[in-house]
């Protein structure tokens, strides 16, 4: 009792590409440790959605969520940071980015 089995559902808000993490069983300070790619055509203007929840044997409990524009990402390339959990008490996901431009090519 009194401890959780988070997992954290990814999602490009724009494309509405999703990826989620594994379940850490038990824990109230998981480590996931884990990466995730996505293709992001119009960075600017979209957001990484990311939000946790409690993985319970009949559903599953909404924790809380963070929304990210993609500004700080393309102009570092890369960094960690802290983010609160919206609608969360206490509740904050590290996470490292990293933008990778790469050229797209599109038929005429």
């Amino acid at each position: 009792m009194g401890k959780a089995d988070p997992y954290v559902v990814l999602s490009m808000k724009k494309s509405g590409a999703k990826s989620k993490t594994r379940v850490v069983n038990d824990s109230l300070n998981p480590v996931w440790n884990q990466t995730f790619d996505f293709v992001v055509e119009d960075g600017l203007h979209d957001m990484l959605v990311l939000e946790v929840w409690d993985h319970d044997t009949f559903g599953k409990d909404y924790i809380g969520r963070c929304i990210l524009t993609l500004t700080r990402v393309i102009m570092e390339e890369e960094y960690k940071d802290w983010y609160p959990l919206d609608e969360s008490k206490a509740g904050k996901l590290q996470l490292h980015l990293k933008w990778m431009a790469q050229s797209i090519y599109r038929d005429s």
